[in-house]
């Protein structure tokens, strides 16, 4: 599929504030044609009918304040308590903080076994759970070509070209967030759930607690680079560690437990909303991917995104290197299983960690570089190129090409 879904469980109120553009307010072009004046991510979006409920609108902009008070101390904008607030908003983060302040030096796989030391000494709840959305390598591309020459337009003082690129820009945002609703609009109905009663019980079998509908809380973040910097769409939806109860009105945390069934699901919504929303604006052809795991754009090639797949190139090598460790030890090759937790044991140990937002001018200029030695080299042109091929700016770009 052209979206890849994982779920996770979020301690850390701070780290994605940590990639935000800090200046105003600003859409995914700005990212683009605006990378030299900031190198932040656009801001987030409030979603869901559990944030109706408080005042906050689908599409809303995060601020900082709201955002810390519903996910920390759970609590309304107008500072009205919903639920009993969390323990600590920050235990788990501060005992990290202090366990890395030991440990210096420590890997990135040392890193992943202190977070989780200080999330099981701070036995907190989780704030949130954050179901991360990751689009394709091709359609990254496709964005970013688009993104590109609305840029290059900028700097070439060509206005009707940067309104030409930065209109189609837009178009996709908004095709993208339509589907990050539709996928989150299936687990608002499959997994928007709370429990009331006792579960631990039973009469004649079966338990006597009970299970209501109810409505969820979502902070989006649409974000446009990898941990190494390469250009890789992904939506970080922050679940909210509280709803509604339909029933009763009255707020409580949700039925997590179910979350994990439905994750695969959304991810398979999202990107059919997607593909279709992509192939009837553009005309986009779609080719099955060489692992034969869902598809990509037809026309971007698979040299063209491993150029800018770092990241998964330095798991592969590091899953390699654990696969031969293994059969060595033990005469055999990993079973299915223990494939999948080495696999996971070289996510974190090959991950970087975002401390701060990423130089997004550099980023580009290091993409267009990349892509003009290896696809369009600018000597062919006597002038620069982007991620899309530019013939007057309205000429034969990648977009329109695919």
């Amino acid at each position: 599929m052209a979206v890849i879904a994982t779920l996770s469980k979020g301690y850390d109120l701070d780290y994605i504030w940590k990639q935000v553009d800090r200046g105003p307010a600003k859409d995914a072009v700005g990212y683009y044609i605006q990378a030299s004046e900031s190198g932040g991510e656009p801001p987030g979006r409030w979603w869901g009918p559990g944030a109706q409920a408080i005042g906050l609108e689908p599409g809303q902009i995060v601020e900082r304040k709201p955002y810390d008070l519903l996910f920390g101390e759970h609590k309304a904008p107008d500072g009205t308590p919903l639920v009993k607030p969390p323990g600590s908003g920050r235990k788990a983060a501060d005992i990290y903080s202090q366990l890395l302040a030991a440990e210096p030096h420590a890997t990135a796989e040392r890193k992943r076994e202190l977070l989780l030391e200080a999330t099981r000494q701070a036995r907190q709840s989780p704030l949130f759970f954050d179901l991360t959305l990751s689009l394709s390598k091709s359609i990254s591309l496709f964005h970013a070509s688009l993104g590109e020459n609305a840029r290059l337009a900028r700097e070439a003082g060509d206005a009707a070209g940067e309104e030409y690129w930065s209109g189609l820009v837009a178009e996709v945002d908004e095709m993208i967030w339509q589907s990050v609703r539709a996928g989150c609009s299936y687990f608002q109905r499959e997994a928007g759930y709370t429990r009331t009663g006792s579960h631990s019980k039973r009469v004649n079998g079966r338990e006597t607690g009970q299970w209501h509908e109810a409505d969820l809380i979502v902070a989006h973040w649409l974000q446009h680079t990898s941990r190494d910097g390469d250009m890789q769409l992904h939506v970080h939806s922050q679940i909210a560690h509280l709803a509604r109860t339909a029933t009763d009105g009255k707020w409580r945390a949700p039925d997590s437990l179910g979350y994990n069934e439905h994750i695969g699901a959304v991810g398979a919504v999202t990107a059919q909303h997607l593909e279709e929303a992509l192939t009837r604006r553009f005309g986009l052809q779609w080719t099955a991917r060489d692992d034969g795991h869902g598809f990509e754009i037809k026309g971007i090639s698979g040299e063209m995104m491993r150029l800018f797949s770092s990241r998964r190139e330095s798991i592969t090598a590091d899953l390699r290197a654990r696969a031969a460790r293994f059969a060595q030890q033990y005469g055999r090759a990993p079973s299915q299983r223990e494939l999948a937790q080495l696999a996971q044991s070289s996510n974190f140990a090959t991950r970087k960690h975002k401390e701060s937002a990423l130089n997004a001018a550099q980023s580009h200029a290091g993409w267009a570089v990349s892509l003009s030695a290896h696809a369009w080299h600018p000597a062919r042109r006597g002038r620069a190129v982007g991620l899309a091929r530019r013939r007057r700016l309205r000429g034969r770009g990648l977009a329109q090409r695919a």
